[in-house]
């Protein structure tokens, strides 16, 4: 097998913007479970993955435009999945 090539720096922001979204969800989940309200656990979470985004000091228009992107493309997936609900429930 090959050596792998070297990613390049907006592949290591894009992975490491994803991990901290995907951290912010798991730990908002988390306080959830904890008995803190909706709203304070996800502004906790959010506050968290800024935090960890900040330190790592990358550019907020490159992960606006990430964060947008990845909105996006979970808004098509809402949609496949609502319509695959509506065909599934109309066959009943």
């Amino acid at each position: 097998m090959g050596r792998k090539k070297p990613k390049n720096m907006e592949e290591i922001i894009n992975k490491y913007a994803e991990s901290a979204l995907i951290s912010a969800i798991k730990l908002r989940r988390y306080w959830i479970t904890q008995g803190l309200s909706d709203e304070e656990a996800t502004k906790r979470a959010v506050k968290q993955a800024i935090g960890m985004l900040e330190s790592a000091g990358f550019g907020f228009e490159k992960l606006l435009e990430l964060f947008y992107e990845l909105r996006n493309a979970s808004n098509e997936f809402i949609k496949v999945i609502e319509s695959n609900i509506e065909r599934s429930e109309s066959y009943k």
